[in-house]
Order: C-alpha cells, then sequence, then structure tokens
C-alpha cells in the first residue's frame, strides 16, 4: 500500500463504527469475520490488517476525517484488538 492509501481504509473501518456504541472484543472480532470473509469489506483482509499495522505506526489523527462518536483513544485501541482479531482468522481465502 502506498503513500497515505492506508488512511482511506481506516476511515472505512472508522465510518463502519459511526452508529456502534461499544468498541469491544465481541465488536472486533465481528468486524474481523466479515473482513475475512469479504463481507461489507471488498477489498480484502489484506489490505485491511495492512492498514490498520500502518495506522497504529502512525503518529497523527486517525478521527479527523470523518464525524465520528468515538475519540482517538478509544479508536485507536479498537484498532489494535480488531487487528489481532484480523490475524487470528488466518489464513485468509481470496
Amino acid at each position: 500500500m502506498s503513500g497515505d492509501d492506508w488512511k482511506s481504509i481506516i476511515n472505512q473501518i472508522l465510518y463502519g463504527l459511526m452508529f456502534t456504541p461499544q468498541l469491544d472484543d465481541s465488536t472486533a472480532e465481528q468486524m474481523a469475520a466479515a473482513m475475512a470473509e469479504w463481507r461489507y469489506f471488498g477489498t480484502g483482509p489484506d489490505v485491511y490488517a495492512d492498514a490498520i499495522v500502518q495506522a497504529r505506526r502512525y503518529d497523527g489523527p486517525l478521527t479527523d476525517e470523518i464525524e465520528t462518536p468515538h475519540g482517538e483513544a478509544a479508536f485507536r485501541e479498537f484498532l489494535g484488538r480488531l487487528g489481532a482479531s484480523l490475524e487470528a482468522l488466518r489464513p485468509w481465502s481470496a
């Protein structure tokens, strides 16, 4: 993934959480399953996993482009859980 392409992928995740009240383990597991099964997240699990890694390394804001009820710290924490849940589902089918 080149440049800031990962940011648009992270924004897809953030947008998908707009009406999700709790960013808990269950939400992370459900979203990871949807990514691994190519449901709702049609770009594929590899792209999301890579974007999550890049976002977690990024020291700038992740919630600045989409209005969300979730704060920066809560979203970053959720990305950690989502990334772990997604990795636990490897190998993914193409």
